[in-house]
C-alpha cells in the first residue's frame, strides 16, 4: 500500500513505497559476481564459448582478457567476435587485445573489418585497432575510412586513430631534432 505525505501547499506529494514492495529492486542491488569467472588457466575451447555463449558480461569480459593474454592466431576470431557483443566493456577488451596481439596476426584481417563488415560496431573498433599499429598501411587505410565511411562513428574512430598517429609522428621529430 502507498502512503502519501502531506505537503506545503505548491510542493509535490511524494509516495512511499513499503519495504515488501522493493524486494525486486532489492534482489538488482545484491547481486554477486560469478564464482568461477574465466582466467588463462581455461582450456580454450572454454574461453571461446564463454565469449560467445555467455549471458553475464563479467563472464564474457574476463574471457575476452583471457584470450588476448593467451594470444596466437587462435584466439583472433573469438576477439573479433567480442567486437560484436553488446556490452561496450567486452568489446572494447577485444579492442584492446586484438591491438595488443600486434599488426602481424591482425592488420589484415582489420583492414578487411573496417571496409567491409556490416556491423558499424566491429567497423569502428578495427579502426581503433587498425589506429594502434601506427604504421603507413593503416594510416592509408584509416584516411580512406575517415573520408568515405557513412556512419558516424566508425568516421570518428578513424579520424581519432589518425590524429594519435600525427601526435606520435611529431613527438618523434621533436625528439630527433633535440638529438641533433
Amino acid at each position: 500500500m502507498v502512503e502519501e505525505k502531506k505537503n506545503e501547499p505548491g510542493k509535490e506529494k511524494t509516495k512511499s513505497v513499503p519495504l515488501g514492495e522493493t524486494e525486486p529492486i532489492d534482489a538488482l542491488s545484491t547481486s554477486q559476481p560469478p564464482e568461477d569467472l574465466p582466467d588463462v588457466n581455461w582450456p580454450l575451447e572454454k574461453l571461446v564459448d564463454a565469449v560467445t555463449t555467455n549471458s553475464n558480461m563479467l563472464v564474457r569480459s574476463n574471457a575476452v582478457n583471457s584470450l588476448a593474454k593467451i594470444g596466437g592466431s587462435e584466439v583472433v576470431d573469438a576477439l573479433v567476435e567480442a567486437l560484436k557483443d553488446p556490452e561496450d566493456t567486452v568489446k572494447t577488451s577485444a579492442m584492446v587485445g586484438l591491438a595488443n596481439l600486434g599488426k602481424d596476426l591482425v592488420q589484415e584481417r582489420m583492414i578487411d573489418l573496417v571496409q567491409n563488415d556490416e556491423k558499424e560496431d566491429v567497423r569502428a573498433g578495427a579502426a581503433w585497432v587498425l589506429g594502434e599499429m601506427v604504421d603507413e598501411k593503416s594510416v592509408e587505410t584509416l584516411k580512406k575510412v575517415a573520408e568515405k565511411e557513412e556512419n558516424a562513428l566508425v568516421r570518428v574512430h578513424a579520424k581519432a586513430s589518425l590524429l594519435a598517429y600525427e601526435q606520435s609522428q611529431k613527438k618523434e621529430k621533436t625528439k630527433a631534432e633535440k638529438k641533433e
